[in-house]
């Protein structure tokens, strides 16, 4: 990698981060991160380069989620929460927790709404 390959792609870590710790609630939706990320130029293919490598450091966790809706069906339902050390040996159990908290909220919501027919 160039140089400023490297200075992009560490703008784009650190933008997803940013993101990810942008509203109150700890797991976010990856569309709503890559709309936040729209905002400082991180295109896709950068966000997800940025978080493949945010995830082989253990700073990130995402989760891929599935709804057997076809209007769904090529909509990105992957969560994500960054994994927060303070939390010690846990960190990794309280961030899943984050991401299913916020899964079945919004499936609860989501399927509480939304008729097929």
């Amino acid at each position: 990698m160039n140089e400023q390959a490297n200075v992009n792609f560490s703008r784009a870590k650190k933008a997803v981060v940013d993101a990810l710790r942008q509203r109150a609630q700890k797991a976010r939706f990856m569309t709503e991160v890559a709309a936040s990320l729209r905002r400082f130029n991180v295109g896709k293919d950068e966000m997800e380069q940025a978080l493949s490598a945010l995830q082989s450091e253990g700073v990130v966790i995402v989760r891929d989620n599935f709804c057997a809706d076809p209007h769904l069906e090529n909509v990105d339902l992957r969560v994500a929460a960054l994994v927060d050390e303070a939390a010690g040996a846990d960190a990794q159990v309280a961030a899943l927790r984050e991401i299913d908290l916020a899964w079945n909220q919004w499936l609860g919501e989501y399927l509480a709404n939304h008729r097929c027919g």
